[in-house]
């Protein structure tokens, strides 16, 4: 079997067979092929899509290319995926929070780097000293699930073709593509054991899906390929424009987390928070209504208990215990990473912000380091924004929107007048709208 050949009939608009599917797979794996051939098929299948034979071949034979996770067989196995948001750090307080409010969960989340603009959880949780993601074995990992209950990493053990494939997407511009998309998160999952899976559907300008009826087609080819390999999921579809919270950028997300886990976190977030762990708990028959689990998990952030989870985390991911303890109880910005300078942003005119736009915001970020251009590229986890306004705010000329913090001696004056016109202002006052969309299930 050629891979050229495979590449050829791919661009030809022609269905792979499984075993062809299982050649370029294995090859990859196996390092039997060059990264340029990888980006080639990769390119195919972006422009051509995937049947739904495809999605689901290829998901199957990514989650069976490296080790699986196996728990005891009484354990329930959650977690949740985002497609991917601006300001997007959910992951990080939902995780400690959810293992406090259901001790007999294990949520062993191996997640990933940035896609495209801005950092992912591992490069956010890597803003943290000490925090390294891929310096634990499997028998590490199940370990930590099966004694302590949750942990946010990443690994090339799992589905170690996604972990290739992920890292070419991020540099080809094949990451919007849902058949990929499907057979990279299905993949991880499977791969780590997960039997009940919430998947947040981001909806919006500054998310990969434009339009409520393209999320649903997504959302439901999810669930069914999803549901071949043994894993109950629902699809949660939430909004995504403006970035989510008051801060983009990796350890300004981490400081975020950290305010949520104190109970003093941004709304939307906490409201992302709720509805997804108490989707998860009335998914599993914990509670009688995800309205019960949403107050649960609400307790959970301020009552102390997903804090002091989230920080023993850290140390069982070893993580210094004196730095865990200052970044959750003490001076939280003297443990990270802080920009040399920040810029204050003023809107163009006056007016209500109707809008924010977070993929602007994100490209910028981008730009100056907390993103990546290619796939080996530091990240400056410094770099970021603070939002001081949200949709529906009245602002008048001198208003400051925003803050911009950079480690640039000179900074391209260019970033500023985008930031600025990030923001959509009008003359009408602007009402709030709810972050969920609608809700797909596996039935």
């Amino acid at each position: 079997m050629s891979i050229i050949a495979i590449i050829k009939k791919k661009c030809q608009k022609k269905e792979l067979t499984d075993d062809e599917i299982k050649f370029f797979v294995k090859s990859t794996v196996d390092g039997c092929i060059d990264q340029c051939q990888i980006g080639a098929m990769l390119m195919a299948l972006y422009l051509n899509g995937l049947t739904n034979s495809e999605v689901s071949n290829m998901t199957t034979v990514m989650a069976n290319s490296g080790k699986t996770l196996k728990f005891r067989s009484s354990s329930i196995v959650v977690d949740k995926h985002s497609t991917g948001g601006v300001g997007d750090k959910v992951s990080i307080p939902l995780v400690p929070a959810l293992s406090a409010v259901q001790e007999d969960f294990i949520i062993p989340m191996v997640s990933g780097r940035g896609l495209e603009f801005t950092g992912g959880t591992l490069d956010k949780l890597e803003s943290i000293p000490g925090y390294s993601a891929f310096s634990f074995d499997d028998q590490h990992l199940l370990d930590i699930a099966n004694n302590f209950g949750c942990f946010i990493v990443g690994s090339d053990d799992l589905s170690p073709a996604d972990s290739v494939f992920y890292k070419a997407r991020d540099v080809t511009a094949t990451v919007d593509n849902a058949g990929l998309i499907i057979a990279s998160i299905i993949s991880k999952k499977a791969a780590a054991g997960i039997k009940y899976l919430i998947l947040d559907l981001k909806v919006g300008i500054s998310s990969f899906f434009q339009s409520i009826d393209e999320a649903k087609t997504f959302g439901k080819q999810f669930v069914l390929v999803a549901k071949l390999l043994g894993i109950e999921c629902r699809v949660l579809m939430t909004k995504m424009s403006a970035p989510i919270g008051n801060y983009v950028g990796n350890s300004l997300e981490i400081l975020e987390s950290i305010n949520c886990l104190k109970g003093k976190g941004p709304s939307d977030l906490q409201t992302l928070i709720e509805l997804i762990g108490g989707h998860l708990l009335e998914m599993t028959h914990k509670v009688s209504s995800v309205n019960e689990g949403r107050k649960r998990m609400a307790d959970s952030l301020t009552n102390g208990t997903a804090l002091e989870k989230f920080k023993q985390m850290l140390i069982e991911l070893r993580v210094n215990e004196w730095i865990a303890n200052e970044l959750c109880y003490g001076n939280t910005t003297a443990v990270l990473p802080m920009a040399k300078y920040e810029i204050e942003i003023k809107p163009l005119t006056s007016g209500y912000v109707n809008d924010i736009n977070g993929m602007t915001i994100a490209k910028v970020c981008n730009k100056l380091g907390a993103g990546r251009q290619f796939s080996n590229q530091a990240i400056d986890p410094a770099v970021g924004i603070r939002l001081l306004v949200k949709k529906g705010s009245h602002v008048e000329i001198d208003t400051v929107c925003m803050v911009l913090y950079h480690n640039e001696t000179d900074l391209n004056e260019s970033y500023i007048l985008l930031l600025q016109q990030s923001i959509e202002l009008v003359d009408e006052i602007v009402e709030p709208e709810d972050i969920l969309l609608g809700v797909i299930n596996c039935n």
